[in-house]
């Protein structure tokens, strides 16, 4: 495995190599800046296979580098991992957003660099089959209901802001501080009616419903600390941190309420209906052991639950005076 490190830091330039070596990846470049390294990544014919990025450089930082790399098309799905020396959750929730998939914090050691290489290794693995789709650029849309992955896919969005993919989700999830876990929801979205959707919709359209549904959600929130995924089945996975998040189910009527003003149509200029279920929040298991796993399943279930209420009960109508009382 080829990595680039990016450090402006002389001493831990000399101590990766060192770390490197004994973890069993001794196949290393280094690079003192953002801009250097953005030199090296654009004219050499060499590919790297993992980015190890600083967060906290002079001139361009680690999350303003990790932005521009994934500018590049040859590194859109390397992964990166961002290296810190503070629990800033912040800083480590806008590198996400940027792009990065995992992070290390100073001082790192052999067992905590080899273990999360080789979780990027697996991700990159992970991420070649994974579909990404970018609405605004979409060439070909297809026919209705002829896409070129399945509607569980874990289908991937490009250009949608807190929207990442969901083995970066899940890093980020499972190293949360139990100190972060105590300010941390997490909450699960499923647009309504997704197989009529994927049956009716081209590529391009599809992809238009998943994005406007991240958005909306986005709008509502409105805090840098919420990270999204698209995790198969018009559901969506949201991390919040912080006590932003408003009540719910009032977030349901708002998001819906954005979706609305949307406007969204199909490509025949006809309206395109897309409902979205927001189930309630929880908070991540506390136990490291399958947390990311069982807060994911429990989130899903809840929201399951929300549309199985939304779809059983009848329209409502003013109660009879017994009923009132």
């Amino acid at each position: 495995m080829k990595i680039l490190a990016v450090d402006d830091d002389p001493f831990i330039r000399e101590l990766l190599p060192v770390v490197f070596r004994e973890a069993d990846y001794p196949h290393l470049t280094l690079a003192a800046s953002g801009t250097a390294a953005l030199e090296l990544l654009e004219t050499t014919k060499e590919h790297f296979d993992c980015l190890l990025l600083d967060i906290e450089m002079p001139e361009m930082d680690g999350i303003t580098l990790c932005r521009r790399i994934r500018t590049l098309e040859a590194y859109q799905d390397t992964p990166i991992l961002m290296v810190t020396s503070r629990a800033d959750a912040t800083a480590i929730e806008s590198a996400f957003a940027a792009g990065a998939n995992d992070y290390v914090t100073k001082p790192f050691d052999v067992k905590d660099i080899a273990t999360r290489v080789h979780i990027a290794e697996r991700m990159l693995e992970n991420t070649q089959r994974a579909p990404r789709l970018d609405p605004q650029h979409l060439k070909d849309v297809g026919e209705p209901g002829v896409h070129d992955f399945a509607l569980a896919d874990p289908v991937h969005i490009n250009g949608v802001d807190q929207l990442v993919l969901p083995f970066s989700l899940g890093n980020y999830l499972s190293q949360l501080s139990r100190q972060h876990l105590d300010i941390c929801q997490v909450f699960a979205a499923k647009i309504e009616h997704i197989d009529e959707l994927y049956a009716t919709c081209n590529t391009a359209e599809f992809a238009r419903a998943i994005a406007a549904a991240a958005e909306a959600i986005a709008r509502v929130v409105d805090c840098p600390q919420l990270l999204m995924t698209h995790n198969g089945s018009g559901t969506l996975l949201c991390i919040v941190t912080g006590d932003s998040l408003p009540a719910w189910p009032e977030i349901e009527v708002l998001i819906q309420g954005e979706l609305d003003g949307m406007d969204l149509r199909h490509d025949d200029n006809s309206p395109m209906a897309v409902m979205l279920s927001v189930g309630g929040p929880i908070q991540p298991n506390a136990s490291r052991t399958q947390r990311v796993r069982k807060t994911f399943d429990r989130a899903i279930r809840r929201v399951a639950m929300r549309q199985k209420v939304k779809l059983d009960t009848p329209p409502t109508e003013k109660p009879s005076v017994s009923a009132a009382h």
